[in-house]
Protein backbone atom coordinates (compact mmCIF):
# COMPACT_ATOMS: atom_id res chain seq x y z
CA UNK A 1 0.00 0.00 0.00
CA UNK A 2 1.70 3.41 -0.88
CA UNK A 3 1.47 6.15 0.76
CA UNK A 4 1.31 10.13 -1.04
CA UNK A 5 1.73 13.01 0.50
CA UNK A 6 -0.32 15.94 -0.50
CA UNK A 7 -0.87 19.37 1.08
CA UNK A 8 -2.60 20.86 -1.27
CA UNK A 9 -5.90 21.08 -3.64
CA UNK A 10 -5.67 17.63 -5.69
CA UNK A 11 -7.24 16.23 -8.42
CA UNK A 12 -9.36 12.57 -8.42
CA UNK A 13 -10.44 10.58 -11.20
CA UNK A 14 -11.38 7.36 -11.80
CA UNK A 15 -13.07 4.77 -14.68
CA UNK A 16 -11.92 5.94 -18.13
CA UNK A 17 -12.71 3.20 -19.37
CA UNK A 18 -10.89 3.18 -22.88
CA UNK A 19 -12.21 6.92 -23.40
CA UNK A 20 -9.28 8.70 -24.56
CA UNK A 21 -11.28 12.25 -25.96
CA UNK A 22 -12.89 12.11 -22.19
CA UNK A 23 -9.69 11.51 -20.19
CA UNK A 24 -7.38 14.05 -22.89
CA UNK A 25 -10.72 16.44 -21.74
CA UNK A 26 -10.25 15.92 -18.46
CA UNK A 27 -5.58 16.04 -18.36
CA UNK A 28 -6.48 19.27 -20.02
CA UNK A 29 -8.88 21.01 -17.44
CA UNK A 30 -6.62 19.77 -14.30
CA UNK A 31 -3.59 21.93 -16.36
CA UNK A 32 -5.44 24.66 -16.88
CA UNK A 33 -6.74 24.97 -13.17
CA UNK A 34 -3.05 24.60 -11.96
CA UNK A 35 -4.10 21.67 -10.16
CA UNK A 36 -0.31 19.91 -9.19
CA UNK A 37 -1.38 16.63 -8.22
CA UNK A 38 -3.25 13.77 -9.63
CA UNK A 39 -4.61 10.48 -8.18
CA UNK A 40 -6.59 7.86 -10.56
CA UNK A 41 -9.30 5.36 -8.80
CA UNK A 42 -8.61 2.68 -11.62
CA UNK A 43 -10.80 0.94 -14.85
CA UNK A 44 -8.36 2.55 -17.14
CA UNK A 45 -9.44 0.00 -19.90
CA UNK A 46 -13.14 -1.73 -21.06
CA UNK A 47 -16.15 -0.78 -22.84
CA UNK A 48 -14.14 2.35 -24.74
CA UNK A 49 -12.26 1.53 -28.02
CA UNK A 50 -8.79 3.13 -26.30
CA UNK A 51 -7.40 0.94 -23.85
CA UNK A 52 -3.86 1.26 -24.62
CA UNK A 53 -3.74 4.44 -25.37
CA UNK A 54 -5.75 5.33 -22.46
CA UNK A 55 -3.24 3.31 -20.37
CA UNK A 56 -0.02 4.46 -21.75
CA UNK A 57 -1.10 8.26 -21.51
CA UNK A 58 -1.75 8.03 -17.95
CA UNK A 59 1.32 6.13 -17.47
CA UNK A 60 3.60 8.36 -19.20
CA UNK A 61 2.26 11.45 -17.53
CA UNK A 62 3.05 9.48 -14.22
CA UNK A 63 -0.08 9.80 -12.57
CA UNK A 64 -0.53 7.43 -9.38
CA UNK A 65 -3.35 4.99 -9.82
CA UNK A 66 -4.88 2.24 -8.62
CA UNK A 67 -6.26 -1.34 -10.32
CA UNK A 68 -9.82 -1.62 -11.34
CA UNK A 69 -11.51 -4.63 -11.44
CA UNK A 70 -11.47 -4.53 -15.18
CA UNK A 71 -7.60 -3.67 -15.16
CA UNK A 72 -7.33 -6.75 -12.41
CA UNK A 73 -9.12 -9.13 -15.31
CA UNK A 74 -7.22 -7.70 -18.54
CA UNK A 75 -3.93 -7.22 -16.96
CA UNK A 76 -3.99 -10.70 -15.38
CA UNK A 77 -5.76 -12.49 -18.10
CA UNK A 78 -8.83 -13.47 -15.29
CA UNK A 79 -11.79 -14.11 -18.23
CA UNK A 80 -13.79 -12.08 -15.87
CA UNK A 81 -13.93 -8.41 -15.27
CA UNK A 82 -15.89 -7.91 -11.86
CA UNK A 83 -18.66 -6.49 -13.20
CA UNK A 84 -22.17 -6.39 -12.21
CA UNK A 85 -25.11 -7.04 -14.90
CA UNK A 86 -28.67 -6.06 -14.49
CA UNK A 87 -29.83 -6.38 -17.91
CA UNK A 88 -29.42 -8.59 -21.18
CA UNK A 89 -28.22 -5.49 -23.18
CA UNK A 90 -25.57 -4.85 -20.49
CA UNK A 91 -24.49 -8.18 -20.70
CA UNK A 92 -24.04 -8.31 -24.07
CA UNK A 93 -22.41 -5.17 -24.04
CA UNK A 94 -19.78 -7.00 -21.30
CA UNK A 95 -18.93 -9.54 -23.26
CA UNK A 96 -18.12 -7.84 -26.18
CA UNK A 97 -16.07 -5.51 -24.20
CA UNK A 98 -13.85 -7.83 -22.02
CA UNK A 99 -13.33 -10.27 -25.41
CA UNK A 100 -12.30 -7.04 -27.28
CA UNK A 101 -10.75 -5.73 -24.75
CA UNK A 102 -8.53 -8.62 -23.53
CA UNK A 103 -7.61 -9.44 -27.39
CA UNK A 104 -6.25 -6.00 -28.13
CA UNK A 105 -4.78 -4.82 -24.93
CA UNK A 106 -1.13 -5.06 -25.55
CA UNK A 107 1.33 -7.38 -23.57
CA UNK A 108 3.14 -4.24 -22.30
CA UNK A 109 0.13 -2.56 -21.08
CA UNK A 110 -1.61 -5.95 -19.44
CA UNK A 111 2.58 -5.71 -17.58
CA UNK A 112 1.63 -2.24 -16.26
CA UNK A 113 -1.89 -3.07 -15.33
CA UNK A 114 -0.80 -5.70 -13.08
CA UNK A 115 1.62 -3.03 -11.32
CA UNK A 116 -1.12 -1.54 -9.65
CA UNK A 117 -1.98 -1.35 -6.76
CA UNK A 118 -5.24 -1.80 -5.10
CA UNK A 119 -5.03 1.39 -2.08
CA UNK A 120 -3.53 4.50 -1.90
CA UNK A 121 -3.29 6.41 2.13
CA UNK A 122 -3.54 9.96 0.87
CA UNK A 123 -1.34 11.74 3.69
CA UNK A 124 -2.73 15.31 4.20
CA UNK A 125 -2.79 18.13 7.07
CA UNK A 126 -6.16 16.58 7.67
CA UNK A 127 -5.15 13.32 7.97
CA UNK A 128 -4.64 10.08 6.44
CA UNK A 129 -7.67 9.77 2.99
CA UNK A 130 -8.18 6.26 1.71
CA UNK A 131 -8.26 6.18 -1.79
CA UNK A 132 -9.90 2.81 -3.42
CA UNK A 133 -11.26 1.28 -6.49
CA UNK A 134 -14.71 -0.04 -5.55
CA UNK A 135 -14.78 -0.27 -1.40
CA UNK A 136 -12.04 -0.35 0.98
CA UNK A 137 -13.72 -3.79 1.52
CA UNK A 138 -13.60 -5.61 -2.57
CA UNK A 139 -12.52 -3.88 -5.55
CA UNK A 140 -15.58 -4.11 -7.10
CA UNK A 141 -18.00 -3.30 -4.34
CA UNK A 142 -20.48 -0.99 -5.27
CA UNK A 143 -20.99 1.62 -2.96
CA UNK A 144 -24.10 3.48 -4.05
CA UNK A 145 -25.23 6.63 -2.96
CA UNK A 146 -28.70 5.01 -1.08
CA UNK A 147 -26.84 2.25 0.64
CA UNK A 148 -27.94 2.06 4.04
CA UNK A 149 -26.74 4.08 6.95
CA UNK A 150 -26.24 1.32 9.39
CA UNK A 151 -23.78 -0.03 6.33
CA UNK A 152 -22.11 3.11 5.43
CA UNK A 153 -21.25 3.15 9.64
CA UNK A 154 -20.11 0.07 9.92
CA UNK A 155 -17.41 0.70 6.96
CA UNK A 156 -16.26 3.83 9.18
CA UNK A 157 -15.56 2.12 11.86
CA UNK A 158 -13.83 -0.46 10.33
CA UNK A 159 -11.75 2.45 7.73
CA UNK A 160 -12.15 5.30 10.37
CA UNK A 161 -10.52 7.62 8.16
CA UNK A 162 -11.84 11.54 7.66
CA UNK A 163 -12.87 10.47 3.93
CA UNK A 164 -12.76 7.78 1.49
CA UNK A 165 -12.19 8.17 -2.24
CA UNK A 166 -13.87 5.88 -4.58
CA UNK A 167 -15.54 5.19 -8.03
CA UNK A 168 -16.70 1.93 -9.58
CA UNK A 169 -20.33 3.08 -9.59
CA UNK A 170 -19.66 5.95 -12.40
CA UNK A 171 -22.22 7.80 -10.41
CA UNK A 172 -20.41 10.67 -8.28
CA UNK A 173 -21.48 12.09 -4.79
CA UNK A 174 -20.32 12.91 -1.62
CA UNK A 175 -21.82 11.41 1.88
CA UNK A 176 -20.79 12.55 5.36
CA UNK A 177 -21.26 9.26 7.43
CA UNK A 178 -20.31 10.02 11.31
CA UNK A 179 -16.72 10.72 10.97
CA UNK A 180 -16.09 10.12 7.48
CA UNK A 181 -16.78 11.55 4.10
CA UNK A 182 -17.46 9.27 1.38
CA UNK A 183 -16.57 10.60 -1.81
CA UNK A 184 -17.39 8.91 -5.25
CA UNK A 185 -15.49 10.79 -7.81
CA UNK A 186 -17.97 9.47 -10.99
CA UNK A 187 -16.73 8.64 -14.99
CA UNK A 188 -13.67 10.12 -16.30
CA UNK A 189 -15.25 8.39 -19.58
CA UNK A 190 -18.40 6.79 -18.91
CA UNK A 191 -21.04 8.64 -16.33
CA UNK A 192 -24.33 7.09 -15.61
CA UNK A 193 -26.02 9.98 -13.86
CA UNK A 194 -27.44 11.17 -16.83
CA UNK A 195 -25.12 14.26 -17.58
CA UNK A 196 -22.84 13.14 -20.69
CA UNK A 197 -20.00 15.40 -19.76
CA UNK A 198 -16.79 13.08 -18.21
CA UNK A 199 -16.64 14.03 -14.60
CA UNK A 200 -13.75 14.19 -12.08
CA UNK A 201 -13.27 15.80 -8.79
CA UNK A 202 -11.45 18.25 -6.49
CA UNK A 203 -10.50 17.56 -2.90
CA UNK A 204 -8.97 20.35 -0.72
CA UNK A 205 -6.74 18.46 2.01
CA UNK A 206 -7.06 22.02 3.95
CA UNK A 207 -10.44 22.03 3.76
CA UNK A 208 -12.21 19.83 7.23
CA UNK A 209 -14.04 17.01 5.31
CA UNK A 210 -17.65 17.58 6.55
CA UNK A 211 -17.33 20.95 5.25
CA UNK A 212 -19.00 21.68 1.62
CA UNK A 213 -15.85 23.23 0.48
CA UNK A 214 -13.93 19.96 0.82
CA UNK A 215 -14.76 18.43 -2.29
CA UNK A 216 -16.11 19.95 -5.70
CA UNK A 217 -17.22 17.78 -8.58
CA UNK A 218 -16.02 18.76 -12.10
CA UNK A 219 -17.68 18.27 -15.44
CA UNK A 220 -16.07 18.44 -18.66
CA UNK A 221 -17.38 18.50 -21.99
CA UNK A 222 -15.60 16.15 -24.76
CA UNK A 223 -15.12 15.22 -28.30
CA UNK A 224 -17.90 12.84 -28.18
CA UNK A 225 -18.09 12.36 -32.25
CA UNK A 226 -14.43 11.25 -31.69
CA UNK A 227 -15.26 9.16 -29.83
CA UNK A 228 -18.39 7.28 -31.30
CA UNK A 229 -16.35 7.48 -34.84
CA UNK A 230 -13.41 5.26 -32.62
CA UNK A 231 -16.01 2.74 -31.29
CA UNK A 232 -17.21 2.53 -35.15
CA UNK A 233 -13.95 1.06 -36.08
CA UNK A 234 -14.57 -1.58 -33.39
CA UNK A 235 -16.54 -4.84 -32.64
CA UNK A 236 -17.75 -3.02 -29.24
CA UNK A 237 -21.31 -2.35 -28.74
CA UNK A 238 -20.85 0.25 -25.54
CA UNK A 239 -23.17 2.87 -25.06
CA UNK A 240 -21.84 6.07 -24.13
CA UNK A 241 -24.68 8.66 -23.16
CA UNK A 242 -23.93 11.85 -26.07
CA UNK A 243 -24.57 15.66 -25.37
CA UNK A 244 -28.33 16.41 -26.09
CA UNK A 245 -27.79 17.46 -29.88
CA UNK A 246 -26.08 14.79 -30.74
CA UNK A 247 -29.57 12.86 -29.55
CA UNK A 248 -31.54 15.16 -31.47
CA UNK A 249 -29.41 14.71 -34.90
CA UNK A 250 -29.87 10.92 -34.04
CA UNK A 251 -33.37 11.44 -33.94
CA UNK A 252 -34.10 12.84 -37.13
CA UNK A 253 -35.02 11.08 -40.62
Amino acid sequence: MKTIEIDRPFAVFSDVHGNLPGLEAILADIDARGVAQTVCLGDLVGYGPSPNEVALLVRERGIPTLMGNYDQGIGFETGDCGCAYTTDEQRAEGAVSLEWTQGVVTAEVKAYLRTLEDRFVLQTPGGELLAVHGSPRRINEYLFEDRPTSAMERMAREYPHPAILFGHTHLPYARRVDDTTFVNVGSAGRPKDGDWRVCYAIVDPMVAPDDPGFVEFVRVRYDYERLLADVAATPLITSFVGPPQTAERAERP
